[in-house]
């Protein structure tokens, strides 16, 4: 059940001041000169969880909404930088690399479902271990082909497992659509498709309002991936001149502007991300949920800008990163069902310490997943 938090002011200095810290003392000047390499990808992705797992501490775990502002009003964003980088990821890959539709569930769909799978097993073990909660049969079965129309805080074996759901439609569709002449035409198809699904709902999923706030953000990946290819044959004018730019130590002046800027459009987008902010962009669009997504698209762009232009790289958020999928697997029947800390410390204690044990508990994930996913190669090549 939710829990009530009194000194919400200060826990929220004190989280957000702990955290500047951690950042400033793990910041490392860069080494790549590269636009969009694994390492500005990887802490993407940290920012990406931490801002979901910020929300879910805030609109489902506490009964106080204002617990952990401003950190927790961007969850959407972390959510279309996981589907971005994913569209991203595999594109690059598959430009690079093109692969067969059955090669590719076996390769890149099966490491989706390996530590979702073995995560899914000990949350159902667990709850009816410690708590005594006994899944339907039919429930666990859907569970297990990723199949969560809804997303209930507290009914769901999961609740954040909406979203495995929606990637899987992503992962499923791409290998059929992926054409590595026209990556444009492929991710305009799967962005269609998606749009279609989240604003008619055919398949009458309960919490679709979720889906169809994240529609373009794996699509608009691919085109990422287009525009950024290079290859030995042919150069990159685009890429030949945002490196020049990031990379020429003149421009610094100029790099240290458009991140001003771009943090400035985070905050003041963070701040207006409702469609109720907007009323003329909602009356142009039709519809209050794509304006939603339109001021998450944006703050994800700034995001990657700033990310992109930075010299310094992030040991805590390539941490965060490195473990981004394992930490959204466990991280919600942990606090939600399990919750060890708020009982026993300060508000602001509690979510240091969860954020600490993360990391601890997904490395021992990671860890038991990595030689499942070997055998499963291993059968997969035969």
């Amino acid at each position: 059940m939710p829990i009530t938090i009194t000194n919400v002011p200060e826990s929220n200095m004190i989280v957000i001041a702990v955290l500047i810290a951690v950042l400033f003392l793990t910041f490392r000047k860069s080494k790549h000169t590269e636009i969009f390499p694994i390492s500005v990808t990887q802490e993407l992705k940290g920012l990406g969880i931490l801002t979901v797992v910020f929300a879910h501490f805030a609109y489902m775990l506490v009964t106080n909404a204002e617990f952990l502002f401003p950190l927790s009003i961007i969850a959407g964003v972390g959510v279309d930088l996981f589907l971005f980088m994913s569209g991203y990821g595999l594109s690059v890959g598959m430009l690079k690399r093109p692969m067969p539709v059955l090669d590719f569930y076996k390769r890149r769909l099966i490491k989706i479902f390996i530590p979702f799978w073995i995560a899914l097993i000990f949350i159902f073990a667990a709850d009816a271990i410690f708590l005594q909660i006994n899944y339907p049969v039919p429930y666990m079965i859907q569970s297990f082909l990723g199949w969560f129309p809804t997303a209930i805080g507290f009914g769901d074996v999961n609740s954040p497992f909406w979203y495995i759901t929606w990637m899987i439609m992503f992962y499923a569709l791409y290998p059929i659509v992926f054409s590595t002449k026209r990556p444009w035409l492929s991710a305009l198809i799967l962005a269609v498709i998606a749009t279609l699904l989240g604003v008619y709902n055919p398949l009458d999923m309960g919490d679709n309002w979720l889906h169809r706030l994240h529609t373009l953000a794996f699509p608009l990946g691919i085109v990422a991936a287009w525009l950024l290819m290079e290859t030995k044959d042919k150069e990159n004018k685009l890429v030949t001149t945002l490196k020049n730019f990031r990379n020429n130590a003149s421009n610094s002046m100029i790099h240290y502007v458009i991140i001003v800027v771009m943090l400035a459009i985070v905050v003041y987008m963070s701040l207006h991300t409702t469609a109720n902010h907007w009323p003329k962009l909602t009356a142009l669009l039709g519809k209050g949920y794509f304006v939603d997504q339109f001021t998450s698209l944006v703050i994800m762009f700034a995001f990657i800008v700033i990310f992109s232009l930075k010299k310094f790289d992030n040991k805590f958020l390539s941490i965060y990163g490195l473990y981004s999928f394992e930490v959204y697997l466990i991280h919600w029947p942990l606090i939600g069902r399990y919750d060890i800390f708020f009982s026993y410390m300060p508000a602001w204690a509690a979510v240091l310490a969860w954020l600490v044990a993360f990391i601890l508990i997904s490395i021992v994930l990671q860890k038991m997943v990595t030689p499942v996913s070997a055998w499963i190669d291993r059968l997969v090549q035969k």
